[in-house]
């Protein structure tokens, strides 16, 4: 029985050295790497600059906005569409600015009718009753003019007091007065209407009007037209909605597209080396290029446009693990030239807003 135990003990002990060299001898080996989904983007220039750029109409995308918050009555156009400057876009509610415009517009009529009524002075009617005034104070002052003369002669005679010439003189100075009072208002009627009241019905009527020009130019404000020839990129509303004014969400995005740029974000630290480029040489592949992003990453040649002179903080990150934020960047414009037709996706166009991998040949 114990020599059955040794011999046993013997044997595993040789299947588990065996066990173990094997286990020891493969553990070595190396799993094979899964393939890549996609090429990698490589720099086919030895001497190159590399830079993330985005892909924009020529002249860029304007992304246009409501004048003011308010309902959308109309949209006319829609993706894809080409317009011309000019052409009305969508249309705003205007009812509050319609109803300001008819009181506006009363007010021009009432205020018209002030100065129509200036230039009928003075009515043919109101003259009679003036001149049948002044004839009955004139016949007040005659006949107060009489009661004085008498009143003066009985005071001489010593038939009666001072205090009845006193009386009969008032009588006589307010006949006066009388005819004085009506003789003037007669004379202003015939004078017509006076020039100041003129000139200040004039201008309240000049106000007027330019209420009424004022709450036009408002509502063809209400008007969103487009601001130059392109083609609708994105339209994000609808009849009923609310249209914003603010600018993080326009309501349409409008491009040029028949001729597309990419705008580079090249470091602070390279701008250097593509400053030497020139925008009169024929910049081709050997240059510059593009490579789209994708299962097939196409590429298209370059040609330099302009560098624009100011360095600002980098806004789109590549998500490099060794990137900086706080890098800062100066903006390369390139001109997008025809991708060669025997590449793989050079029939399929490049998309404003679309992120590209632009390299460029520093070598020169």
């Amino acid at each position: 029985m114990s020599n059955w135990l040794r011999w046993l003990t013997i044997l595993l002990s040789v299947v588990g050295l065996f066990v173990a060299i094997y286990a020891v001898a493969h553990a070595e080996e190396k799993t094979a790497p899964p393939p890549l989904a996609r090429p990698a983007s490589i720099n086919p220039f030895a001497s190159g600059v590399a830079a993330l750029a985005i892909v924009e109409p020529a002249g860029r995308d304007v992304g246009v906005v409501a004048p003011e918050p308010a309902l959308v009555t109309k949209v006319l156009v829609d993706v894809g569409d080409a317009v011309t400057q000019g052409q009305t876009l969508f249309e705003l509610d205007t009812r509050t600015l319609q109803a300001d415009l008819l009181r506006a517009q009363a007010a021009v009529a009432a205020a018209e009718s002030e100065v129509q009524r200036w230039h009928a002075l003075p009515r043919a009617e109101d003259k009679p009753p003036l001149i049948a005034r002044v004839a009955r104070a004139r016949a007040f002052l005659e006949d107060s003019e009489d009661r004085l003369r008498l009143e003066e002669d009985a005071s001489k005679r010593g038939a009666n007091n001072p205090r009845d010439v006193s009386i009969a003189r008032f009588a006589r100075n307010a006949a006066q007065a009388e005819l004085a009072q009506a003789q003037a208002d007669l004379d202003k009627l015939e004078a017509g209407g006076w020039k100041p009241d003129l000139d200040i019905a004039t201008a309240i009527r000049d106000a007027r009007k330019a209420e009424v020009d004022a709450l036009k130019v408002l509502m063809d404000r209400m008007i969103v037209r487009a601001p130059r020839d392109g083609m609708i990129l994105r339209r994000a509303i609808e009849p009923g909605e609310f249209a914003t004014s603010s600018g993080d969400r326009p309501a349409m995005i409008l491009g040029d597209l028949r001729q597309l740029r990419v705008r580079a974000q090249i470091d602070e630290e390279d701008i250097a080396l593509v400053a030497g480029l020139s925008t009169t040489a024929a910049n081709d592949s050997t240059r510059a290029v593009a490579r789209r992003r994708g299962g097939v990453p196409t590429e298209f040649p370059l040609r330099l446009v302009r560098i624009e002179p100011f360095a600002r903080p980098k806004s789109d990150l590549i998500g490099s693990n060794v990137e900086r934020v706080d890098t800062r960047v100066v903006d390369v414009l390139f001109e997008v030239l025809p991708a060669a037709a025997d590449q793989p996706g050079a029939t399929v166009p490049l998309i404003p807003g679309q992120a590209v991998d632009v390299f460029i040949n520093t070598a020169e």
